[in-house]
């Protein structure tokens, strides 16, 4: 644990988005551990799990801003990035107007992705060991709810 930060106990109550912080924050840093020689980042894992939910279609940079909620220089950041390292590539493809530039997944990803897919299950697997399978599955609905809700404001 790092200096200074909050140690939550089982005896403490919190409030809810103050759990979810925590584990946001802690999940990261276990994030970072386990694809750290990968070279892949959080925010480069939702944009490559996004684009692999939706391949073989275009998706446009405005797509992602709105997944990710961030800003367009954000997207592009986390584009170029990945287009460096290869794993995607990018676009002005689309012949209805040309200004709008796509991402794809790039084949030169695929021999990490396994790698990758195999990281996160265990890092999804450390962090869900409390829960039972119906837990976690309630766990999950619950959170989907939420982020439904938050996503219709």
């Amino acid at each position: 644990m790092l200096p200074n930060q909050i140690s939550p106990t089982m005896n403490e109550t919190h409030s809810v988005c103050f759990l979810m912080k925590m584990i946001t924050d802690r999940a990261s840093c276990l994030f970072m551990q386990e694809m750290g020689d990968l070279g892949i980042t959080p925010a480069q894992s939702r944009v490559l799990m996004y684009l692999e939910r939706r391949r073989g279609e275009p998706v446009s940079q405005r797509d992602l801003e709105r997944h990710l909620c961030v800003s367009h220089t954000t997207v592009k950041g986390l584009l170029q990035r990945l287009e460096e390292k290869g794993w995607v590539r990018t676009a002005f493809d689309d012949s209805k107007d040309g200004r709008v530039k796509h991402a794809y997944l790039t084949n030169a990803l695929e021999t990490r992705h396994s790698a990758a897919r195999e990281n996160m299950r265990r890092l999804e697997e450390r962090v869900l060991s409390p829960l039972s399978e119906r837990e976690r599955e309630q766990l999950n609905a619950m959170l989907s709810r939420v982020l439904d809700n938050l996503l219709e404001q």
